[in-house]
């Protein structure tokens, strides 16, 4: 082989080891944009369950207090009754 020859199979491996560190570059630019969205994705979730779950927290606190305040009145209406069954009992 001449000395041309040799220069230019240096030249192409020069090339393609510059080619191929660019892609593998690029390649892993790429994965760690794409692991960065995943992650932007999983504290978007994150974030929706956690207020979803406040939300059913909260809820559950509002249906205790109504089911309270009914148990009150529901109190109140027993002792209104049962105050009207001695009036009727005396007016007998």
């Amino acid at each position: 082989m001449n000395s041309a020859a040799w220069a230019f199979m240096g030249l192409f491996i020069s090339a393609a080891f510059v080619l191929s560190a660019r892609y593998f570059f690029f390649a892993r630019i790429r994965s760690s944009k794409s692991a960065l969205t995943a992650s932007k994705e999983y504290r978007s979730l994150a974030d929706e369950y956690r207020r979803l779950s406040d939300m059913a927290i909260t809820a559950n606190e509002h249906v205790d207090l109504r089911l309270t305040d009914l148990s009150v009145r529901v109190d109140e209406l027993k002792d209104q009754l049962d105050q009207m069954h001695r009036i009727l009992k005396e007016v007998e």
